[in-house]
């Protein structure tokens, strides 16, 4: 059971959420705009967010997520952002924000509570700072890395390198192409060795900001490889 805020300016839309969410034992507050949610957000604790992108008043959802992420008390609490808009460039205006995860509407009710159930069970640990020095110098490490298994919601990989949790990572492989959707990013949600191979790690990841259109030949080609 979590404590969630979702911020949408429709009326339609925050209760189809608030019904979801409370059947999964959840304690949802709902906010009508970014302002309301932002008072909200300093005045009790919550372990999730989900935001609208575009809102009619009260400044957008990007914008609340960039003030959130900016006030150290609560800027680790995760945010999905939930809207209409489908192109790339606005899935990556999110992320860039600052969002843990993007969801196109219409809502897909299994697979927003299994990205919800994912990012609540994440495990967060705080790094030691030290000293570094900006450079902003391209750089690549090799790595041995097979792709396991695809769902509608993400990758199961087996790698020599360990990403930790939350990272972003970026997939390059054929099956995709043949899929017919450009290299995904994922967002890792568990790292684990990999008994059946020496200083290997089995790395799980959701899909992040994959659009209704990359979603459709994705389902296609897991049915087609689905084994009953």
């Amino acid at each position: 059971m979590a404590h969630i805020l979702i911020v949408d300016d429709q009326q339609s839309v925050l209760l189809t959420l608030e019904a979801l969410l409370k059947s999964e034992n959840h304690i949802v507050t709902a906010c009508t705009n970014a302002i309301d949610a932002m008072a909200r957000l300093n005045q009790e604790p919550f372990d999730l967010v989900i935001s609208d992108v575009v809102m009619s008043v009260g400044g957008t959802g990007l914008a609340l997520i960039r003030t959130l992420r900016g006030q150290p008390k609560i800027a680790h609490l995760p945010v999905i952002l939930l809207t209409g808009k489908r192109e790339k460039e606005d899935v990556q205006k999110g992320i860039e924000a600052g969002a843990d995860d993007y969801v196109v509407k219409p809502i897909d009710p299994t697979l927003l509570l299994a990205k919800i159930k994912n990012i609540l069970s994440k495990t967060t640990q705080s790094a030691s700072r030290f000293a570094e020095a900006p450079v902003h110098i391209k750089a690549e490490i090799e790595t041995k890395t097979e792709l396991m298994s695809i769902s509608e919601l993400g990758c199961t990989l087996v790698s020599n390198v360990s990403p930790a949790n939350g990272a972003l990572v970026k997939i390059n492989c054929d099956v995709f192409k043949e899929i017919g959707i450009s290299n995904p990013t994922l967002r890792v949600i568990s790292t684990e060795k990999y008994e059946a191979q020496e200083g290997a790690h089995k790395i799980v990841g959701n899909f992040v900001g994959l659009s209704e259109k990359e979603l459709t030949p994705l389902r296609l080609w897991i049915r087609s490889k689905k084994r009953f």
